[in-house]
């Protein structure tokens, strides 16, 4: 990928899309882009950050592990989204680890190329802010939801939310095996499974593997 193709990938990124081309085109010089296997890490946590990331193709899963050895899923990042911004503007370490689920394409933005434009254009400070204060109040709803939600309630409401971005709302495939999903919604992996075949055997959905078929949209978020 050339330079003129990172910064097309930049100026469609929402928190630069208000940009002019010779800012675009700086921020193009500081970016690198990176393949990464499946399986492989960005960064473990600890590391400090040498920029923040724009994830072009696959997915990558955020998470740390417990003193116990147990793995817990922070989230999941798809294709468009952006992870790292906090920690670089905040100048710590990363307090989680980054692994490919996916073969991954990511762009790095580097510290340098970022701090530069922030430094002489304020308003992209302002774009930024107004971005990384949409994404904060979005996992506060998201912890809020885990902890005041039951089991079922948190897997109809991911469910549901991953139906609605669906170009096929009835048909969903989950983004990652059962095991990640229920560490991410807090679950144990046998309650994730008692759970679905709960919704099952009511006859809201019908499970084919990674494959949700849902059966009755509105019985499923009327469910109780």
């Amino acid at each position: 990928m050339d330079k003129s193709q990172i910064a097309q990938k930049l100026s469609g990124f929402y928190m630069f899309s208000e940009l002019q081309p010779s800012q675009i085109e700086l921020l193009a010089n500081g970016t690198r882009l990176v393949d990464i296997p499946r399986g492989g890490r960005l960064f473990n946590r600890g590391d400090k950050a040498h920029g923040f990331y724009l994830l072009l193709e696959g997915q990558i899963k955020l998470g740390v592990i417990s003193p116990q050895g147990d793995e817990k899923v922070i989230g999941l990042i798809q294709p468009g989204e952006s992870f790292g911004e906090a920690v670089l503007f905040l100048e710590r370490s990363f307090p989680v680890y980054a692994q490919t689920t996916l073969d991954s394409k990511v762009l790095l933005i580097t510290r340098e190329a970022i701090f530069d434009i922030l430094d002489n254009d304020v308003t992209v400070v302002r774009r930024m802010l107004a971005a990384i204060s949409a994404r904060n109040r979005q996992l506060v709803n998201d912890i809020e939801s885990i902890s005041l939600q039951n089991s079922t309630q948190r897997l109809i409401g991911y469910l549901l939310q991953i139906s609605a971005d669906s170009p096929n709302p009835e048909r969903v495939q989950l983004p990652a095996n059962k095991l990640t999903i229920a560490s991410m919604l807090n679950l144990t992996p046998e309650t994730l499974s008692r759970v679905m075949l709960r919704l099952s055997n009511a006859g809201l959905i019908e499970v084919n593997g990674k494959e949700i078929v849902i059966t009755n949209v509105a019985g499923l978020r009327n469910f109780e």
